[in-house]
Formats: structure tokens, C-alpha cells, sequence
């Protein structure tokens, strides 16, 4: 997977109707064998082709992270272990 396109500004990025398949992966983050997995689960996000290339609408993007977050949103763990001399 590329790496993102730096010369362009949050604002143009998102001004785009629909972020390439490397696109949307890099702005989250995410490896493309992650990416693989993540489009294979029933609510993955909606991919289209254009040619031999995928790319998601803007408004599919956003609704499939807003889906992710109040599905599974982040907890923090609270760590119960006691110290290394057993207290």
C-alpha cells in the first residue's frame, strides 16, 4: 500500500466524492492485509469498481466508520495486576 498523498490538505481530501481503496486505508491507518479482512466481514465497508480500481463514496465511508464506533466503541482495560512483589 502507498503512502498518503501529503500535499494535499484535510479539506481537499475530503472535498473528493470517493477516496481510492489506498486512500481510505491510509487515512485511517490501517495495512492493506488488514484492509482485505475488514471488507470480507458482512458490515465491511461498500467498495465499487471503476476499471480495475476500488474506491468508496464519501458517504459510504462515513457511514461504515460511524457504524464501526457505535458498535465497538474503545473501553479502556483497567488493569487489576498488583505490584511485582505480590501487593
Amino acid at each position: 500500500m502507498s503512502a498518503p498523498d501529503h500535499s494535499l490538505t484535510p479539506s481537499e481530501i475530503f472535498a473528493k466524492p470517493a477516496f481510492s481503496w489506498t486512500e481510505f486505508w491510509s487515512l485511517l491507518g490501517l495495512p492493506e492485509s488488514t484492509a482485505e479482512e475488514i471488507v470480507r466481514e458482512p458490515n465491511g465497508p461498500r467498495f465499487f469498481m471503476l476499471g480495475r480500481r476500488r474506491y468508496i463514496r464519501k458517504a459510504d465511508a462515513l457511514a461504515w466508520i460511524d457504524l464501526k464506533a457505535k458498535s465497538a466503541p474503545y473501553i479502556p482495560r483497567q488493569n487489576k495486576r498488583k505490584g511485582t512483589d505480590g501487593k
